[in-house]
């Protein structure tokens, strides 16, 4: 395996410049990583050159760039550079950044390894894909099972919906019956009482007539053998009296 090739200063300094979050209103990655942007010209040169490269002249900032092989597309936000080798979170690529004198020089396998871990993280990718993929199926497993438990749990509280209901139109019909037999119950109790009350009064009325009979035969023509005092009626007297009902 061939040797590490160093990576050039300038490079490096652009890099690290790009890894302080603190600078990110000035310098920043774009959204994806593959390039950076200016937001401010004259903070950079004020700010950020100095202390990187010595000096605070932007149009030298962006002339290396250039010997470097950077393109710089223009956008509404700042001025943007890429380059194929420069990415965010892959400080291992900066090694194949060569002048444009020296790129001839550079051998086929060290031209090789950022194809190699390109690969690499498109297999990675590949990965988390497939990942996804099983998740989500597994996620409508789960969700159709919810749905034919829900829909077995509607069906029970239908059945238990019309059992209730049949239960509570029995119960309503027997209510009514017992009801109707205690009204018949009452009115057979309510016509044996007037019936006593009837019959009550009738021995009532029989028993003054017999006594007011005796009360007669005793002033008209006095029997030593009756006891007048006595009130009692003859069991004759009663039988004569019922059969007068029949």
């Amino acid at each position: 395996m061939s040797a590490r090739t160093p990576i050039p200063t300038f490079i490096l300094k652009t890099y690290q410049m790009l890894e302080e979050q603190k600078h990110a209103h000035i310098v920043s990655w774009t959204a994806q990583g593959t390039a950076f942007i200016v937001y401010n010209q004259q903070k950079l040169e004020k700010e950020l050159l100095q202390n990187f490269f010595k000096h605070s002249n932007y149009s030298s900032f962006v002339r290396q760039l250039n010997l470097y092989n950077f393109k710089k597309v223009r956008s509404n936000d700042g001025q943007i550079f890429k380059h194929k080798c420069f990415r965010k979170g892959m400080k291992s690529m900066l090694q194949f950044i060569k002048r444009r004198n020296q790129e001839d020089l550079v051998t086929p396998a060290i031209q090789e390894e950022p194809t190699i871990q390109i690969k690499e993280e498109q297999n990675l990718f590949k990965e988390c894909a497939i990942d996804i993929k099983e998740t989500n199926n597994k996620l409508k497993e789960d969700m159709k099972l919810l749905q034919e438990t829900s829909s077995y749990l509607i069906d029970q509280m239908q059945n238990l919906n019309h059992f209730v209901y049949n239960q509570s139109v029995d119960i309503e019909v027997k209510f009514k019956q017992v009801g109707q037999m205690l009204h018949a119950i009452n009115e057979e109790l309510r016509q044996e009482n007037k019936s006593d009350t009837q019959t009550n009064k009738f021995l009532g009325e029989f028993k003054q007539i017999k006594e007011d009979d005796f009360q007669e035969s005793k002033v008209g023509s006095p029997n030593p053998y009756v006891d007048y005092n006595s009130t009692a009626l003859n069991p004759l007297d009663y039988e004569c009296f019922i059969d007068s009902f029949l």
